[in-house]
C-alpha cells in the first residue's frame, strides 16, 4: 500500500513538473485552433485501424474543412499544421526551423543529408553544396543522354497492344543514373534483378518506416525491438546497405587505379590552366575529400549513410515521378503530343543539349502538373528550436510543424474550382505570377530543400526527351481510378501501367 502511494504520489509530482515546464508551449498551443484534443491520447485516435491508403482519404476530407492552420496532439507531441503558403515561406526560410522531428530516426539515415541533426546537416549541407553546381550538372548532361538512350532501346522489347509496369524498369534506370553521375560507379554492370531487387526492398523497408510514425505505441525503440517489424526492418536495411558497401569498393578500386594517372596528369598540365578552370568535384568526389577531415566529423557509417541518403533520394523519387509522368502522358494524349512537337522542334535526334533543356516549357509545365496532383512527397516536418513566427501565430520550440504538399496543391481557394482536374495550363507564367511561390513547392524550398533538386528537373527532361521522341504512350487508367497512399515516398493504389507504340520518323 505504502509502494502503491508512493508511485502515485511520484506521479502527479511528475506530472505537474512536466507541465509547468511546457507552460508557454501550452500557452502557445492555446492560441491555435485545434478541434482533435483528447487526454493523454491527443489526435492518435485518428489514425487506428486505418492503413496508409485510407489515411489519406480521411486526412484529405479532414483537412479540406479544418481551420487553416491547425493544432493537434500525437500523444505529448504538439503538432502544428500550417499549409497556407505565405506561412510555410515564413518557417521554410527561418534558421530556427530546419530541424526535423525525431520521427525521422525512424529511417536509420540520421548521419546524412536526408536525416542529419540541424547542427550536422548545416554543416554538412554547405560542403556538398558543389557538388551540385551548375558546372557539375553541365558535365552530367552526356552520361544522362547517353544511359536515357540506352533506356529508350530497351523499351523496343516493351512495343505492344499489351500493357507492362514501367516502374520497375524506371526503379533500374534511375538507380544506374545516380550512381553513374553522381557517385562515380557504373551498376549498369550489375545483373538487372539485383538492381530490381535493391530498388523493390528499399521501398518496402522506407514504406515500414513511415507506418511506424502514425503507430504511436512503436516510437519508443524498447518496445519497437521486441517486435516482428524490427526484425524485418534489419533484414532490409542489411540489403539495403549491400549497394552502397558496393560502390564504396568500387571507388576504392578506382582510387586505388588513379594515383600514376594523376601524377602523369599534372605534370601534363598548365598550372595556370588549372587554377582558372578548377575541375569542379561530383558527390562521391566532394563526399570523399571532406572526409579526410577529422574536423567534419564523418566515420564510416556516416559516409555510407550519405551514399544511401542520395542514392535513396537520386533513385525512388525520380523513378516515381518519371513513372508517374509517363503515366499522365498516356492519359491525355493531346497534351503529349504537344511535347512531343515541342521536342521535335528543339531536338528532333541525337542528344539533348545543356541549353535545350530550359526550352522545353510544355514538357516542364506537365511535368509540374503531374508532380502537383501526383506529389513525390505527401507531407514534410519541421521543428523549431526556438520561437518562429509564422504570419499572426508562434509555433513554440519543441512543436513539430507539418506542412501537407498534397493538401496545398489541391487547395481550391489557391487553384481554384477546378483544382482536382489536371491542366498543365495551371502553370502558364500569367498564372504562375498570381501564385504565392510557395504554392508549388514539390522539393522543398528554404535551406534545408533536396540537394539534388536541379539534377531532378535535368534528369527526368532528358529521359522523357528520349522516350516521348520514340514512342506514342498510351494507358487504360484514369486519374480519377488514382488513390494515393501516404508513405516517404507517395504510392499510388495501381501500378504503372502502360502501352508503347513505336512512332514513324
Amino acid at each position: 500500500m505504502i509502494v502503491l502511494v508512493f508511485i502515485v504520489v511520484f506521479a502527479v509530482v511528475y506530472y505537474i513538473n512536466f507541465r509547468r515546464s511546457r507552460k508557454r508551449l501550452y500557452e502557445l498551443a492555446g492560441r491555435i485552433p485545434g478541434p482533435f484534443d483528447y487526454p493523454l491520447i491527443g489526435s492518435t485516435w485518428l489514425t487506428i485501424g486505418k492503413d496508409p491508403l485510407q489515411l489519406v482519404a480521411h486526412l484529405m476530407e479532414l483537412m479540406h474543412h479544418l481551420p487553416s492552420p491547425m493544432r493537434a496532439w500525437l500523444g505529448p507531441f504538439l503538432l502544428v499544421v500550417i499549409d497556407r503558403p505565405d506561412m510555410v515561406q515564413d518557417i521554410l526560410n527561418s534558421p530556427d526551423c530546419v530541424q526535423k522531428p525525431f520521427m525521422y530516426d525512424f529511417f536509420r539515415l540520421s548521419k546524412g543529408l536526408f536525416g542529419a541533426p540541424a547542427n550536422v546537416w548545416r554543416k554538412h549541407r554547405k560542403l556538398l553544396n558543389t557538388s551540385f553546381s551548375p558546372a557539375v550538372l553541365k558535365s552530367f548532361v552526356p552520361t544522362l543522354n547517353a544511359k536515357a538512350d540506352q533506356f529508350s532501346r530497351e523499351l523496343e522489347e516493351k512495343v505492344s497492344s499489351e500493357c507492362f509496369d514501367v516502374h520497375t524498369l524506371l526503379a533500374r534506370y534511375t538507380l544506374i543514373t545516380i550512381s553513374s553521375t553522381s557517385l562515380g560507379a557504373d551498376l549498369s554492370v550489375e545483373k538487372r534483378e539485383v538492381l530490381e531487387e535493391y530498388s523493390s526492398n528499399a521501398i518496402q523497408m522506407f514504406t515500414a518506416s513511415f507506418e511506424r510514425i502514425y503507430k504511436a505505441w512503436l516510437h519508443p525503440e524498447v518496445v519497437y525491438r521486441m517486435t516482428s517489424a524490427f526484425k524485418e526492418e534489419q533484414a532490409r536495411l542489411k540489403l539495403f546497405k549491400q549497394m552502397s558497401r558496393k560502390i564504396i569498393h568500387m571507388r576504392q578500386a578506382i582510387l586505388g587505379a588513379e594515383p600514376d594517372k594523376a601524377k602523369d596528369d599534372q605534370q601534363d598540365s598548365d598550372p595556370e590552366d588549372k587554377q582558372e578552370f578548377p575541375k569542379a568535384k561530383v558527390f562521391i568526389e566532394r563526399l570523399e575529400e571532406i572526409s579526410c577531415d577529422p574536423a567534419n566529423n564523418i566515420d564510416e557509417d556516416g559516409f555510407q549513410q550519405h551514399i544511401d541518403t542520395l542514392m535513396f533520394g537520386g533513385n525512388d523519387t525520380s523513378a516515381q515521378a518519371l513513372s508517374n509522368t509517363l503515366l499522365t502522358l498516356g492519359m491525355y494524349p493531346d497534351w503529349q503530343e504537344k511535347v512531343y512537337q515541342e521536342i521535335m522542334d528543339i531536338a528532333p535526334s541525337g542528344p539533348i543539349s545543356y541549353e535545350d533543356l530550359s526550352k522545353l516549357t510544355y514538357m516542364e509545365m506537365f511535368l509540374k502538373e503531374t508532380l502537383r496532383l501526383l506529389p513525390i512527397t505527401g507531407m514534410i516536418a519541421r521543428v523549431p528550436t526556438k520561437e518562429v513566427q509564422a504570419k499572426h501565430i508562434t509555433v513554440p520550440p519543441g512543436a513539430i510543424v507539418l506542412i501537407p504538399f498534397l493538401k496545398i496543391h489541391r487547395d481550391k481557394t489557391i487553384w481554384g474550382p477546378e483544382a482536382e482536374i489536371f491542366n498543365p495550363e495551371n502553370f502558364l507564367p500569367e498564372r504562375c505570377a498570381q501564385r504565392h511561390p510557395y504554392a508549388f513547392i514539390p522539393f522543398s524550398q528554404g535551406p534545408r530543400n533536396c540537394i539534388g533538386m536541379k539534377y531532378g528537373w535535368i534528369s527526368m527532361k532528358i529521359l522523357l526527351c528520349h522516350v516521348v521522341r520514340q514512342y506514342r504512350i498510351a494507358t487504360d487508367i484514369k486519374l480519377n481510378d488514382i488513390k494515393l497512399s501516404l508513405s516517404l515516398v507517395m504510392k499510388l493504389n495501381t501500378k504503372h501501367l502502360i502501352r508503347l507504340e513505336r512512332r514513324c520518323l
